[in-house]
C-alpha cells in the first residue's frame, strides 16, 4: 500500500474515536452513577459541547394561605375581627348593638344630643321607617329611625367609616327627599362593620357625591336644616342601617326593617364622653 494514504487512513480513524469521545455518552451498558443523567432526564450538549442535564419544568409556589398538596382550591374568607359587628340578625340588639365607628362631628365642634331613636314622628312611615302606633282607623304612625345630633349651622360633618358613598333612592325605594333633604349616605367597607350604611341627614352643604370613596373623619358636608327640618332646631340627623333586615315587633305589627338605634355607638364613639 502507498505509504501515503496509510498515513492518511490511520489520521481518519484518530479523528473518529476523538469526535466520538467528545459526544460524553456513556458506553453500552454503563449504569448511571449518583449525579448522572438517565433515559427519564433527558441531556443537552452545551456550546462547549459538554452533557447538561434539560431544565425541569418550573412550578408554581403554593398560593398565600393554602397548604402544599392541598389542592387548587380557593382559601377560605378571613373571619370578621372579634370586635365586628354581628353579620346576620341572629342574635342582633335593636336597642343595644354597638358598631365600632367614628363620631359625625369633630371634637372642635360644640354638640349635644340625647336618646330620641323611635320617638314619635309626622307623616306616613315607608316601609324602611320604624311604626310608633297604630291609629284607629289603621293609620301608621311613624317612629324616629335615628338619633339628632345639635350643632351650629355649617358645622363640618364628617364620615364615621372608610367606605363608599352610595345614592339613598337606589336602597330605599321610594326615598323621600322632602322629608330626608340633603343627604349623606356612606356604606362601611372597615373589617368591623363591613356592608352597614350610616345616614347623615338635613345637611346645608354636600360635597361628596354618590361612587366617592371616603376616609374616616373626612369631611363630607356642612350641617343644616333642609328636608323637614326647617323650623326645628339645627341638627344633624344620624341613622346606622345594618345590611340585613331584622325583624321588629312594633304597635302589634312584625316588620322587617334595617334601621336600628345609633345612640349606643354614638355614645362609644363620642371623643368628649370622656
Amino acid at each position: 500500500m502507498n505509504p501515503g494514504l496509510l498515513r492518511l487512513g490511520l489520521l481518519g480513524a484518530s479523528l473518529v474515536l476523538l469526535v466520538i469521545g467528545a459526544t460524553g455518552f456513556p458506553p453500552a451498558g454503563d449504569a448511571p452513577g449518583p449525579g448522572r443523567a438517565t433515559s427519564a432526564t433527558p441531556t443537552q450538549t452545551t456550546a462547549a459541547g459538554s452533557a447538561a442535564p434539560s431544565p425541569s419544568p418550573r412550578t408554581s409556589a403554593p398560593s398565600a394561605g393554602v397548604s402544599p398538596g392541598s389542592g387548587p382550591s380557593a382559601s377560605p374568607s378571613p373571619s370578621p375581627p372579634p370586635d365586628a359587628a354581628p353579620t346576620s340578625p341572629s342574635g342582633f340588639s335593636l336597642r343595644r348593638t354597638v358598631v365600632q365607628m367614628g363620631f359625625p362631628l369633630p371634637r372642635s365642634s360644640a354638640y349635644r344630643y340625647a336618646n330620641n331613636f323611635l320617638q314619635r314622628r309626622g307623616g306616613v312611615p315607608r316601609w324602611y321607617n320604624h311604626v310608633k302606633a297604630v291609629l284607629a282607623d289603621g293609620t301608621l304612625v311613624r317612629a324616629h329611625d335615628g338619633v339628632d345630633l345639635f350643632a351650629r349651622r355649617g358645622s363640618p360633618v364628617v364620615s364615621p367609616f372608610d367606605g363608599v358613598v352610595i345614592d339613598p333612592a337606589t336602597r330605599w325605594k321610594p326615598w323621600n327627599p322632602g322629608r330626608y333633604g340633603l343627604s349623606a349616605v356612606i356604606v362601611s367597607e372597615e373589617p368591623t362593620s363591613r356592608g352597614y350604611a350610616a345616614l347623615l341627614v338635613h345637611l346645608d352643604r354636600l360635597i361628596v357625591q354618590p361612587g366617592d370613596r371616603v376616609a374616616r373623619g373626612e369631611v363630607i358636608g356642612t350641617v343644616g336644616v333642609t328636608g323637614n327640618a326647617i323650623g326645628t332646631p339645627i341638627h344633624l340627623h344620624f341613622e346606622l342601617r345594618a345590611p340585613f333586615l331584622l325583624r321588629v315587633r312594633e304597635a302589634g305589627l312584625v316588620r322587617r326593617i334595617d334601621a336600628f338605634d345609633p345612640y349606643p355607638s354614638l355614645v362609644a364613639a363620642d371623643p368628649k364622653r370622656d
